[in-house]
């Protein structure tokens, strides 16, 4: 992916490929990460997305895509590390295959909506924002229908107490009812006047174009330097009680490495413990033991935590939790084969060397690394992927430490 920063101080990130007959393009304004600023943003992305002063009905927007052959785009939200992101992320037909060049109508739309929203009176449109809120309301308290996404949920706010990452990608419902038309788009103002913005382009789009349309998209500010998650004294163990007929049990450890110094030994390791179809967890608390109707490990690398996700009977919950801890520990002890190593390597080797084909993975990949600081690029994590040792993944599993245990459980049934 090649990075080119414009005069104006955007980064225009250009991966370049003709395998497709579409290609994409995502602007990406980094927010520092916060209850209040995630509800702002993901209102603002939820009422950008509805007309833009030259288009100003949901109507008349959607008349201009059909011109452009159906481009399409969306708004939404981000988290990563301590920086929330608001992203518009448009798709269009490559030019090669039109009567007409449309890459730079395309871009010209996109930097319209973003620069250029329906605002009356120094605010947005009342209706608008109001029905909006409502929706994102609703959105935020859908979150309790799906068992497993609310168990993280919960797992990370105790997990992450005190720290930014504890806020949810579209903020809280009560920072969310205090946003008025006027203060939401006063917002607005200061996020395009202090924010780092990044454009990236997957495929066969006019580069040119690009260059032209963005040059003048001013980008300022910087992105929050991660903080890693504080270690607390003792472990805190949290239990709910919901109808639920699987247990959702959801373990939060942390660690003082760098991830930016260690990512590939804890890549390496996390697939050897819980991240991939060949890991500890899943041969053995899934296959070999049926102790668990899934389990799996994920790490928060800039944030120093991994969370131990795992569906269960509720009433194997200490068996399914000492289970999980005697399966790092013997990492720690360094029970490793030569097989697990390879499968781990193999695994991850697939996902990614296999970007090229999946441009939206990239982006993605590629703005998190960005907000964690991580300067190498993927050819440069795989080579390093490549060279790490048991002794490094011994290393990584030793540092973490169990902090917080979230246990969703079924209510009991009353006599």
């Amino acid at each position: 992916m090649k990075k080119t920063t414009l005069d104006s101080g955007v980064d225009l990130y250009i991966n370049k490929s003709d395998k497709f007959k579409t290609w994409s393009a995502s602007i990406y304004i980094y927010r520092p990460l916060s209850e209040k600023e995630a509800a702002y943003n993901a209102l603002l992305a939820k009422v950008l997305k509805n007309s833009c002063a030259k288009y100003p009905t949901r109507a008349k927007l959607t008349r201009r895509q059909e011109m452009l052959y159906g481009a399409s785009f969306m708004l939404g939200v981000r988290k990563y590390a301590d920086t929330h992101a608001l992203v518009i992320k448009f798709n269009a037909v490559c030019d090669r295959f039109l009567p007409e060049k449309i890459s730079g109508q395309v871009f010209e739309l996109a930097k319209e909506i973003i620069t250029a929203p329906n605002v009356k009176n120094g605010a947005f449109d009342k209706q608008t924002v109001e029905l909006e809120k409502l929706n994102l309301k609703k959105q935020i308290e859908a979150y309790i229908n799906n068992k497993s996404q609310y168990a993280d949920k919960r797992c990370i706010e105790i997990l992450c107490e005190g720290n930014p990452y504890a806020a949810d990608v579209n903020g809280s419902i009560e920072e969310l009812e205090e946003i008025d038309e006027k203060s939401l788009y006063e917002h607005y103002l200061e996020l395009m006047k202090n924010s780092k913005k990044d454009v990236f382009i997957c495929g066969d789009a006019d580069e040119k174009a690009a260059m032209e349309v963005f040059g003048d998209f001013v980008s300022n500010g910087s992105i929050s330097k991660p903080t890693l998650c504080a270690v607390r004294a003792e472990t805190a163990e949290v239990a709910e009680e919901m109808e639920v007929t699987q247990g959702k049990l959801v373990m939060g450890f942390k660690t003082n490495i760098n991830s930016s110094e260690k990512r590939c030994a804890a890549m390496i390791f996390n697939a050897v413990f819980g991240g991939s179809p060949v890991s500890k967890l899943f041969n053995n608390v899934r296959e070999r033991l049926s102790l668990a109707y899934y389990a799996s490990s994920a790490i928060g690398y800039a944030k120093g935590f991994m969370l131990v996700r795992s569906g269960i009977e509720c009433e194997k919950y200490e068996q399914v939790k000492g289970e999980i801890l005697r399966q790092l520990e013997e990492i720690c002890k360094g029970n490793i084969t030569d097989e697990e190593m390879a499968n781990a390597l193999s695994h991850n080797l697939n996902i990614y060397g296999s970007l090229e084909d999946d441009p939206d993975t990239a982006v993605a990949v590629k703005t998190g690394w960005i907000t964690e600081g991580e300067q190498r690029n993927v050819e440069e994590i795989i080579e390093g992927m490549k060279k790490v040792t048991k002794a490094d993944v011994i290393e990584i599993a030793k540092s973490y430490k169990l902090d917080t245990v979230y246990f969703l459980k079924g209510q009991e049934v009353q006599e």
